[in-house]
This record gives C-alpha cells, sequence and structure tokens, in this order.
C-alpha cells in the first residue's frame, strides 16, 4: 500500500509539493533530537504515526491523495493548538533554543501545509480535483 500511496504522490503532485512533503517529513523526523526531554516532541512523533494510518485508511477508502489534508486536519490541528498554548506562549521554553527554534518551524510548517491542505479538501469536495 505504500508503495501505492508514493507512485500516486509521484504522477499527482508537482516538484514543489514534493519538495514541501520532504520539508514535513524532515521536521517531524527532528522530532526525535526532542524526544527525550520535551512532550511536545513526544506528541509530535505520535502525531506523525497517526497521521500515516489515517493517511492509510484514506487512501484505502478513496484512492485520492488530496484528501490526506483530512488526516492532517483531524492530527494537526490539534497539535499547532498544543504547541501554541504549551511551547511557545511560554517564555521559559526560550532557554531550549534549539528546541525552541524546532517548535516554531513545526508549528510554521503546519499552519502552512493546513491552509493548503483545506484548499485542496475544498476542490475534490466541489469537483476541481
Amino acid at each position: 500500500m505504500i508503495q501505492d500511496i508514493m507512485a500516486a504522490m509521484e504522477v499527482g503532485t508537482s516538484g514543489a509539493v514534493k519538495l514541501w512533503m520532504n520539508w514535513m517529513g524532515l521536521i517531524f523526523i527532528a522530532a526525535l533530537l526532542f524526544v527525550r526531554k520535551h512532550k511536545a516532541a513526544r506528541w509530535a512523533l505520535l502525531t506523525m504515526v497517526a497521521t500515516i494510518i489515517c493517511v492509510s485508511v484514506i487512501w484505502f477508502q478513496t484512492q485520492n491523495i488530496h484528501l490526506f489534508g483530512i488526516a492532517h486536519l483531524l492530527f494537526w490541528a490539534p497539535l499547532a493548538l498544543y504547541l501554541w498554548n504549551v511551547v511557545l506562549s511560554k517564555t521559559d521554553n526560550k532557554e531550549h533554543k534549539l528546541f525552541y527554534v524546532w517548535a516554531v518551524l513545526l508549528f510554521a510548517t503546519i499552519i502552512i501545509s493546513l491552509i493548503f491542505d483545506v484548499r485542496d479538501i475544498y476542490l475534490v469536495m466541489t469537483g476541481g480535483r
């Protein structure tokens, strides 16, 4: 199934989207650097696993890569709220500079991705994809 998803993404996405997807994977995998000391990193990894499972279910049901944003909305929106409320709004987290930079990058990546995900879902629902 993973090969089918990867093949569909290869055909159905542009070079820029592929580059963005690599960035998303990298920023989520970077949570491994902080998983021992920071709960937010553990939540990010758990969210990544849950998203992969949900994307697999969406693919199995629809065969439409443009609906993968549903998984992002389900798991990434709560993670973004958590990051904002627990990590980014707290000044004491700035003492762990590398972790804080990662959290900001993860938050920004999620927000940008969710904007495109909502657009893709809308296009699918209105027959544009």
